[in-house]
Protein backbone atom coordinates (compact mmCIF):
# COMPACT_ATOMS: atom_id res chain seq x y z
CA UNK A 1 0.00 0.00 0.00
CA UNK A 2 1.55 3.30 -1.25
CA UNK A 3 0.59 6.02 1.43
CA UNK A 4 -0.21 9.39 -0.06
CA UNK A 5 -0.94 11.64 3.43
CA UNK A 6 1.98 10.81 5.03
CA UNK A 7 2.20 14.35 6.48
CA UNK A 8 1.30 14.50 10.61
CA UNK A 9 1.12 10.78 10.79
CA UNK A 10 3.10 8.41 13.05
CA UNK A 11 3.39 5.00 12.08
CA UNK A 12 5.60 3.86 14.86
CA UNK A 13 5.64 4.05 18.89
CA UNK A 14 7.69 7.49 18.88
CA UNK A 15 4.26 9.18 19.12
CA UNK A 16 3.95 7.85 23.08
CA UNK A 17 6.80 11.13 23.13
CA UNK A 18 4.99 13.55 21.56
CA UNK A 19 1.19 12.54 22.07
CA UNK A 20 -1.43 14.50 25.01
CA UNK A 21 -1.44 11.92 28.10
CA UNK A 22 -4.99 11.04 27.59
CA UNK A 23 -3.66 9.76 24.27
CA UNK A 24 -0.97 7.76 25.89
CA UNK A 25 -3.49 6.34 28.86
CA UNK A 26 -6.03 4.59 25.87
CA UNK A 27 -2.75 3.54 24.16
CA UNK A 28 -1.70 1.55 27.51
CA UNK A 29 -5.28 0.43 28.37
CA UNK A 30 -5.54 -1.12 24.89
CA UNK A 31 -2.66 -2.97 25.03
CA UNK A 32 -3.11 -4.64 28.15
CA UNK A 33 -6.11 -6.08 26.28
CA UNK A 34 -3.88 -7.86 23.76
CA UNK A 35 -3.31 -10.66 26.38
CA UNK A 36 -0.46 -12.09 24.31
CA UNK A 37 -1.82 -11.35 20.74
CA UNK A 38 -1.34 -8.89 18.20
CA UNK A 39 -4.77 -7.50 18.35
CA UNK A 40 -7.84 -7.63 21.09
CA UNK A 41 -10.73 -8.05 20.04
CA UNK A 42 -14.19 -6.11 20.69
CA UNK A 43 -15.38 -8.13 23.30
CA UNK A 44 -12.12 -7.73 25.30
CA UNK A 45 -13.41 -4.52 26.28
CA UNK A 46 -15.97 -3.58 29.12
CA UNK A 47 -17.52 -0.19 28.31
CA UNK A 48 -17.92 0.24 31.99
CA UNK A 49 -13.89 -0.02 32.26
CA UNK A 50 -13.34 2.36 30.21
CA UNK A 51 -15.81 5.22 30.76
CA UNK A 52 -13.31 8.39 30.66
CA UNK A 53 -12.63 7.12 26.75
CA UNK A 54 -16.22 6.64 25.81
CA UNK A 55 -17.09 10.52 24.92
CA UNK A 56 -13.87 10.84 22.53
CA UNK A 57 -14.38 7.23 21.16
CA UNK A 58 -15.56 6.21 17.54
CA UNK A 59 -16.20 2.60 16.73
CA UNK A 60 -15.87 1.84 13.04
CA UNK A 61 -16.98 -1.52 11.42
CA UNK A 62 -14.35 -2.73 8.68
CA UNK A 63 -16.57 -4.53 5.70
CA UNK A 64 -13.74 -5.54 3.21
CA UNK A 65 -16.55 -7.40 0.45
CA UNK A 66 -17.31 -3.38 0.22
CA UNK A 67 -13.88 -1.74 0.83
CA UNK A 68 -16.19 0.13 3.24
CA UNK A 69 -15.88 1.66 6.50
CA UNK A 70 -19.26 2.40 8.65
CA UNK A 71 -19.25 4.00 11.62
CA UNK A 72 -20.93 1.35 14.74
CA UNK A 73 -20.43 4.25 17.24
CA UNK A 74 -19.06 7.74 17.97
CA UNK A 75 -19.35 9.32 21.22
CA UNK A 76 -20.59 12.32 22.80
CA UNK A 77 -17.84 14.49 22.20
CA UNK A 78 -17.35 13.43 18.90
CA UNK A 79 -20.81 14.06 18.05
CA UNK A 80 -20.40 17.75 19.55
CA UNK A 81 -17.33 18.41 17.66
CA UNK A 82 -18.94 17.18 14.32
CA UNK A 83 -22.16 18.37 14.35
CA UNK A 84 -24.13 15.38 14.05
CA UNK A 85 -23.91 11.68 14.57
CA UNK A 86 -22.69 9.81 11.81
CA UNK A 87 -23.78 6.30 13.76
CA UNK A 88 -24.37 3.75 11.06
CA UNK A 89 -23.13 5.70 8.03
CA UNK A 90 -19.88 5.09 5.92
CA UNK A 91 -17.25 6.72 6.70
CA UNK A 92 -16.69 8.19 3.12
CA UNK A 93 -20.11 9.94 3.02
CA UNK A 94 -19.80 11.59 6.84
CA UNK A 95 -15.96 11.69 7.24
CA UNK A 96 -14.51 14.13 9.77
CA UNK A 97 -11.44 15.36 8.00
CA UNK A 98 -10.28 17.57 4.97
CA UNK A 99 -10.33 15.09 2.01
CA UNK A 100 -11.58 11.65 2.12
CA UNK A 101 -8.58 9.95 0.22
CA UNK A 102 -6.72 10.97 3.43
CA UNK A 103 -9.32 9.90 6.35
CA UNK A 104 -9.88 6.41 4.41
CA UNK A 105 -6.16 6.02 3.67
CA UNK A 106 -6.17 6.23 7.49
CA UNK A 107 -8.25 3.33 8.06
CA UNK A 108 -6.91 1.37 5.00
CA UNK A 109 -3.98 1.22 6.33
CA UNK A 110 -4.70 0.35 9.77
CA UNK A 111 -7.31 -2.67 8.33
CA UNK A 112 -4.11 -3.53 6.40
CA UNK A 113 -0.88 -3.93 7.79
CA UNK A 114 -3.07 -4.58 11.15
CA UNK A 115 -1.43 -1.84 13.22
CA UNK A 116 -1.94 1.82 15.23
CA UNK A 117 -1.84 5.05 13.55
CA UNK A 118 -1.14 8.35 14.98
CA UNK A 119 -2.38 11.24 13.50
CA UNK A 120 -1.98 14.83 14.73
CA UNK A 121 -3.14 18.22 13.10
CA UNK A 122 -2.40 21.63 14.22
CA UNK A 123 -4.89 24.31 13.32
CA UNK A 124 -6.93 21.39 12.33
CA UNK A 125 -10.20 23.35 12.34
CA UNK A 126 -10.89 26.17 10.01
CA UNK A 127 -13.79 27.73 12.27
CA UNK A 128 -11.03 28.79 14.43
CA UNK A 129 -12.61 26.57 17.24
CA UNK A 130 -9.89 23.62 17.39
CA UNK A 131 -6.13 24.10 16.97
CA UNK A 132 -4.48 20.51 17.57
CA UNK A 133 -6.53 17.48 17.03
CA UNK A 134 -5.02 14.11 17.53
CA UNK A 135 -6.43 10.76 17.06
CA UNK A 136 -5.12 7.25 17.18
CA UNK A 137 -6.54 4.86 15.17
CA UNK A 138 -6.30 1.01 16.94
CA UNK A 139 -7.12 -2.44 15.11
CA UNK A 140 -9.40 -4.65 16.71
CA UNK A 141 -10.00 -8.40 15.73
CA UNK A 142 -11.85 -11.42 16.59
CA UNK A 143 -9.63 -13.91 15.40
CA UNK A 144 -6.23 -12.16 15.91
CA UNK A 145 -5.49 -11.84 12.06
CA UNK A 146 -8.06 -9.66 9.79
CA UNK A 147 -9.27 -6.26 11.37
CA UNK A 148 -13.03 -6.43 11.22
CA UNK A 149 -13.47 -3.21 13.28
CA UNK A 150 -11.10 0.13 14.23
CA UNK A 151 -11.29 2.13 17.10
CA UNK A 152 -10.26 5.64 17.65
CA UNK A 153 -9.37 7.81 20.28
CA UNK A 154 -9.33 11.86 20.08
CA UNK A 155 -8.00 14.51 21.99
CA UNK A 156 -8.63 18.07 21.03
CA UNK A 157 -7.51 21.38 22.02
CA UNK A 158 -9.98 24.58 21.67
CA UNK A 159 -8.44 28.33 20.86
CA UNK A 160 -9.06 30.37 24.26
CA UNK A 161 -11.60 33.27 22.92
Amino acid sequence: MELRYKKDKIYDESFLDVCHANILAFYEFYCAKKQGRSMPSRSDFDPLEMREFLPSMTLVDVKPETNDFIYRLVGTKEVEIRGKDPTGKSVRDEFYGVVVEEVEENYRYVSEYKTFLYDHTNDADKSNKIIHDETLFVPLSKDDNTVNMIMLFSVQQFAQH
